[in-house]
């Protein structure tokens, strides 16, 4: 069974309604009961690195994120990123940058509805994810609706849509589908 570490910094996918809209939460119940729930096949840990919409998130963020990343990897099989779909591409971006040469999966997840929310997509999302490095993906790469993409290669393309992220340039990484995960690619380049 894989250890998987899992570090929140916010977004959609652990975010609940508030007064002025959508409100990241550091440790929303719906989300920890999904994660208890795929400890069945996966050993799980969670971690609140940061609570944030992803429109604040900067350099330092990143530093802090890359940092976190780096110092887990040793004690993990891979790390899942929950994170904000705004600037998701970005920080992968960036992460595949500072986190060079990885034997491991780094893989980043968000979703367009909140996980306490009826037909949220972040429960699939996040089994990609984990699927991902389960299937020895290595290096920095987005998982979401089914495909796995390169982290310098994603670009965010619809902002209603579940289909949210394409490969530029550069074809998927892989895909699940009925019968399982379907590598193209281990690295995300």
């Amino acid at each position: 069974m894989k250890r998987i570490l899992l570090l929140a910094t916010g977004g959609t996918i652990a975010s609940r309604a508030g007064q002025d809209g959508l409100e990241p939460q550091p440790a929303p119940p719906e989300l920890l009961h999904a994660l208890d729930e795929l400890s069945v096949y996966y050993n799980l840990t969670y971690r609140a690195l940061m609570s944030l919409d992803s429109s604040n998130i900067q350099a330092e963020e990143w530093q802090q994120i890359a940092r976190s990343v780096y110092d887990a990897l040793p004690d993990y099989d891979g790390v899942v990123i929950t994170h904000g779909t705004d600037t998701m591409a970005y920080t992968a971006s960036m992460l595949s940058f500072m986190l060079q040469n990885l034997n491991k999966g780094v893989i980043l997840t968000g979703s367009q509805i909140p996980i306490g929310m009826p037909l949220s997509d972040a429960r699939s999302n996040l089994e990609t994810a984990l699927a991902a490095i389960d299937s020895g993906v290595c290096g920095v790469h987005i998982a979401f609706n089914h495909k796995i993409i390169g982290g310098c290669r994603a670009v965010k393309v619809r902002t209603m849509g579940f289909d949210a992220f394409e490969s530029v340039n550069s074809p998927d990484c892989g895909e699940i589908l009925s019968n399982g995960v379907r590598l193209y690619n281990r690295r995300g380049r």
